[in-house]
């Protein structure tokens, strides 16, 4: 007899996405193992694991709780994971010049972060991106097209504070309003998710196609409204404790920082901090 933990379900778009991943990563290094590859493998693998395992399947038609466990890991954890795989110096000059480009405009890769988060969100666009249909080959263009821009939207974001070259990270403080004001947008539609209707999101009321609501609603003891309101929480305690841990090491990495000559670059003077 089938469990609700035995469903790993093979998963097509996240398949392509990680050789597509894994083959971008060897494009770059022409073919060879840089220092931090762990890191790279690792975001993908994860990313990979998520889209096959039950907790997929759980968030996609029982749980909006799971699938928000999926949404932080993908935007959190496994895309930062992939930035901090990316070597410094490859043949590749695409690299460094998004590095260029998030140094001098970090707020784009905090928009894309937090702008994306609560655009997935929006009730109608939300329902939209699940599947109403099987497929054969558990590809929904809109589903993947979800997880592809919020692991993206998870390297962006990092972007600015773990980019690959140093040196053209945002300074200390600056990171540190960066994280702290994603904390805030986090905990804004936290908050909503918590206080909002149990019928906010229409998908999870669709028919009972695979026969678990049972054994969720009665066995897990989770109803709709403990659903919405854990998916809530989640979205505001996790994401900020994560984003505040990043707030911290950021502040003792600049009261620790050692001062350096000031340096003449295009006829402006500059104070920079090791």
């Amino acid at each position: 007899m089938e469990t609700i933990f035995s469903q790993w379900k093979f998963n097509l778009g996240a398949s392509l996405l990680f050789i597509l991943l894994i083959t971008f990563y060897f494009y770059l290094t022409k073919g060879k193992l840089k220092m931090g590859a762990a890191f790279y493998f690792f975001g993908c693998f994860l990313m990979l694991v998520l889209s096959l395992s039950p907790l997929h399947f759980i968030g996609m038609h029982y749980l909006l709780s799971a699938y928000m466990v999926m949404h932080i890991l993908l935007l959190l954890i496994c895309g930062p994971f992939i930035l901090m795989g990316i070597p410094k110096e490859t043949p590749n000059t695409s690299i460094k010049k998004t590095s260029v480009f998030f140094f001098n405009y970090p707020w784009m890769g905090w928009l894309a972060g937090i702008g994306l988060m609560w655009f997935w969100h929006i009730p109608k666009i939300f329902d939209a991106a699940f599947p109403k249909s099987q497929s054969l080959f558990g590809f929904y263009p809109l589903a993947f097209l979800h997880m592809l821009t919020l692991l993206l939207a998870g390297i962006f974001f990092a972007w600015p504070i773990l980019g690959p070259h140093k040196e053209l990270r945002a300074h200390p403080l600056v990171g540190l309003v960066y994280l702290a004001s994603a904390c805030v947008g986090c905990s804004i539609l936290g908050l909503f998710l918590t206080f909002a209707p149990p019928t906010l999101y229409h998908h999870y009321f669709m028919a009972d196609t695979f026969g678990f609501a049972s054994t969720i609603k009665h066995n897990w003891g989770i109803d709709r409204a403990m659903d919405q309101q854990m998916a809530g929480l989640m979205m505001w305690v996790p994401c900020c404790f994560i984003y505040l841990s990043g707030c911290m090491m950021l502040f003792f990495k600049y009261i620790n920082a050692k001062e350096k000559p000031i340096v003449i670059e295009n006829n402006k003077l500059e104070r920079r901090y090791s």
